[in-house]
C-alpha cells in the first residue's frame, strides 16, 4: 500500500506546476452520452451525423491526438470517435476490418478505442471502471485478442468492466495464440474467479522475509531509472536466499518483465543504507490495482506451502489446465 501511495504522489507531482497556477474540483463524470470527462468538468462532444461512416473512419488514419483529460484513468476519445460510435453496431464491422487489414497502427488503435466507446454507449460513468452495455462491441474486442500486439490495449479496456462471460474466450485465446499472452494471463486476475491457480495466500514465514536492495531514493523518480534492473535485482535476491520454499523460474532472468505500469520497489527510512522490500510487499502489487491497469509479466502461486514465481508462458499453461477442470461447472453470469 505504501508503494502505491508513493506512486500517487509521483503522479501528482508531474502536474505540480499546473496545480500551482489553477485549482480544480475533481468531479465525477456525468454519465451522460457524448460528454468527455476532464479535470474539473466535462466537454460536450458534438456528433457529426452528416458525414458518411466510411469517411469518418478514414479520419482515424490521420494525425489525430487523444484529448488531454488531466486524469490517467480517462481515455481522451476524439470527436470523430464519438461520431463513429454514435452509428452504433453499424460501425463495428468496418472498424474490425480496419484493425485486420490496415498497416497503420495509429488507425488500429483509434478503431479499438472507438469499439470500446460503442460498447459503453458513449457514456463515461466512473474513474476506474466503465459500464459496458453493447455485447456486440464486447464480442468484437474479444475477437481482436487474436492479434498479440493489441492484447494489452484490449485487456485494459475489458477489465474496466470484467464480465465472467469473457472467460471462455480468454482461455480460447490462450489455447490458440503462439505468444505468451501475458496481458490475457494477467487480466484474468481481475475477474474475481473462485479457486484460481494463482495468487493464493502466501504463508507468513515467506511473506515476511525482507530483502535488501541497493539504495535508490524511492521518493525521486529519475528520468532514466532502471526499472528492469531493479526487478532483476529482486529476483536475484530471492534466488540468493536459497530457500527451498521459494522457487523462481530461471527463464524470468534477463528479460523484460514490466507491463504497462511501473513504479519503484522498496522503501527506506532515514539512515538506511539499503531499500527494504518484503516478499509480501513485492507480490502484493500484483493484486492491488488502483487504476485497473495490467500488472507485469510474471505470476505467482502457492502450492504445498511453497511459493512459485513463474513466467507468463508457464502461467498460460496453468490457466489452460485449470480451465480443463473447471469449464463444466463454470457459471458465466
Amino acid at each position: 500500500m505504501k508503494r502505491h501511495f508513493l506512486l500517487i504522489l509521483l503522479l501528482l507531482s508531474f502536474n505540480a506546476d499546473s496545480f500551482a497556477q489553477r485549482t480544480y474540483i475533481d468531479r465525477a463524470p456525468s454519465g451522460m452520452a457524448n460528454y468527455l470527462p476532464v479535470e474539473g468538468g466535462s466537454i460536450y462532444m458534438p456528433i457529426d451525423s452528416i458525414t458518411p461512416l466510411g469517411n469518418l473512419i478514414e479520419r482515424l488514419y490521420g494525425n489525430w491526438q487523444l484529448i488531454e483529460t488531466g486524469k490517467a484513468y480517462w481515455i481522451g476519445y476524439t470527436n470523430d470517435m464519438f461520431s463513429i460510435a454514435a452509428r452504433g453496431d453499424n460501425a463495428i464491422g468496418p472498424l474490425i476490418n480496419l484493425v485486420e487489414n490496415s498497416a497503420n497502427d495509429k488507425a488500429k488503435l483509434g478503431a479499438i478505442y472507438t469499439i470500446h466507446l460503442i460498447g459503453i454507449k458513449r457514456k463515461i460513468v466512473g474513474r476506474f471502471e466503465e459500464k459496458f452495455a453493447d455485447t456486440n462491441a464486447r464480442k468484437a474486442l474479444l475477437y481482436l485478442l487474436k492479434y498479440p500486439d493489441w492484447q494489452p490495449t484490449i485487456m485494459e479496456l475489458l477489465i474496466k468492466d470484467p464480465w465472467k462471460s469473457d472467460v471462455p474466450d480468454l482461455i480460447r485465446c490462450l489455447h490458440t495464440s503462439d505468444s505468451d499472452c501475458w496481458a490475457v494471463v494477467d487480466g484474468l486476475s481481475q475477474y474475481e474467479l473462485e479457486n484460481t491457480p494463482f495468487r493464493q495466500k502466501i504463508p507468513d514465514n515467506l511473506r515476511n522475509i525482507v530483502l535488501k536492495l541497493r539504495y535508490r531514493n524511492p521518493e525521486v523518480l529519475e528520468s532514466n531509472f532502471d526499472f528492469e534492473g531493479q526487478m532483476q535485482e529482486v529476483l536475484d535476491s530471492l534466488i540468493a536466499l536459497k530457500n527451498d520454499s521459494i522457487i523462481v523460474e530461471r527463464s524470468l532472468l534477463n528479460r523484460p518483465l514490466w507491463g504497462n505500469m511501473r513504479y519503484k520497489l522498496g522503501q527506506a527510512l532515514p539512515g538506511d543504507r539499503f531499500l527494504k522490500l518484503s516478499v509480501g510487499d513485492f507480490l502484493d502489487s500484483w493484486a492491488f490495482r488502483i487504476f485497473k491497469e495490467l500488472g507485469n509479466k510474471l505470476q505467482y502461486y502457492v502450492e504445498n506451502g511453497k511459493l512459485y514465481i513463474c513466467s507468463a508462458e508457464s502461467a498460460k499453461k496453468r490457466w489452460i489446465d485449470w480451465w480443463a477442470k473447471s469449464a463444466s461447472t463454470f457459471d458465466k453470469k
